[in-house]
């Protein structure tokens, strides 16, 4: 966080922008949800004041920064001390649609306990009314305060210490720039998924959706696996697993596959994931092509290059609901693409995992 800004500097910002959220200026702003066509490729909408370009939907996630940071750095409650609010996710990634949510990670250190420290925050901004349906969730995966930009209507979902998610958010920011097809095929696939309901709580995250497509993609050869990105390069640890990787291009081979246009690569996908052995094998990012699930019981069997989570097993192999297969409620296992003990669509609902080969079926024929 930019400790250099002094808080009347953040409040004189937040007033002048706030005045852009006027009644009279809230229809320019589009909130509600709606059908979005396979043929549509998101087009954030301009709009502009007097003395800054105001973009509503790029610049919203400073916008949000700023409140948050107004709400919260002079916070002394429970010894707690902010030290850096970092977003992350499809807004910043240029992958929103006009619903997407706003992702944040409120780094802190503190003497207390999660479940204080979000009751803290969320009573904060409850006060401020600058955020309105503020929800702590504390029985989740990774613990979140979900709320509602009250003058905007969009979604915010602000999560603690939450790294792998802004690594995350990176990685896939350099992924987008290794080929200018990336991008539209990933916004279609969210389109496509949204619009027949995969992505929802008890189906597909918008990532897991993105990871489908993007080993789709490496498995044509359009983009490295995860490994050879790790060849050379420092590592960047949060807990145990490594989330660096190489930004520079020419240290790994790919087929970019040329002739292939956005529209042909979106119904590769389809046809790809139509002939997938889900019962079998595993998705790995990681590895860029499946594994056997089989594997994952002798664990020995796995290549090599997944010696962190052969690591993992050993040391956690009594505590079962810390190991990777039986997580998923479905036949589908995508392995994190960092954090290999992890199944990214461990949520999906056989009734869901089905519409998605329906559908995939019906995109075929």
């Amino acid at each position: 966080m930019n400790k250099q800004r002094a808080p009347s500097q953040i409040r004189y910002l937040i007033q002048y922008i706030s005045t852009f959220f006027s009644s009279e200026n809230k229809q320019q702003i589009n909130t509600k949800k709606r059908s979005l066509q396979l043929n549509e490729c998101y087009k954030p909408n301009k709009s502009k004041s007097r003395k800054i370009d105001y973009n509503l939907d790029v610049d919203i996630v400073p916008l949000f920064k700023l409140e948050l940071q107004s709400i919260l750095m002079n916070s002394k409650n429970l010894n707690t001390t902010i030290t850096d609010i970092l977003p992350y996710g499809s807004r910043i990634l240029g992958l929103n649609i006009d619903n997407s949510d706003v992702d944040f990670s409120i780094n802190y250190v503190s003497k207390t306990s999660v479940k204080n420290v979000m009751k803290s925050f969320a009573k904060k901004l409850r006060q401020s009314q600058i955020f309105i349906r503020v929800v702590p969730l504390f029985r989740v995966k990774i613990p979140i305060i979900k709320c509602i930009h009250k003058n905007t209507g969009i979604d915010c979902d602000i999560s603690f210490n939450n790294m792998s998610g802004v690594y995350n958010s990176h990685f896939l920011n350099n992924i987008l720039s290794i080929d200018p097809r990336i991008k539209p095929v990933l916004i279609k696939l969210k389109i496509w998924a949204k619009n027949i309901g995969l992505i929802n709580t008890k189906g597909f995250s918008s990532f897991s959706i993105y990871w489908l497509g993007l080993f789709n993609m490496q498995v044509m050869g359009i983009l490295p696996p995860i490994r050879d990105l790790q060849k050379s390069v420092p590592e960047i640890l949060v807990d145990e697993w490594n989330y660096a990787f190489s930004k520079t291009k020419q240290e790994y081979n790919i087929n970019k596959q040329e002739t292939l246009s956005v529209s042909d690569i979106f119904n590769y996908f389809h046809s790809f994931y139509l002939n997938f052995n889900f019962d079998k094998f595993v998705i790995s990012p990681y590895t860029g092509c499946p594994l056997l699930k089989k594997d994952f019981e002798d664990v020995e069997k796995l290549p090599e290059e997944l010696w962190r989570y052969k690591q993992f097993y050993k040391e956690n192999k009594e505590c079962h609901e810390l190991l990777f297969l039986n997580t998923s409620q479905s036949k589908m296992y995508i392995q994190d693409p960092f954090q290999h003990n992890v199944n990214i669509t461990a949520r999906v609902r056989p009734k869901v995992f089905n519409k998605f080969i329906n559908a995939c079926v019906k995109l075929k024929s």
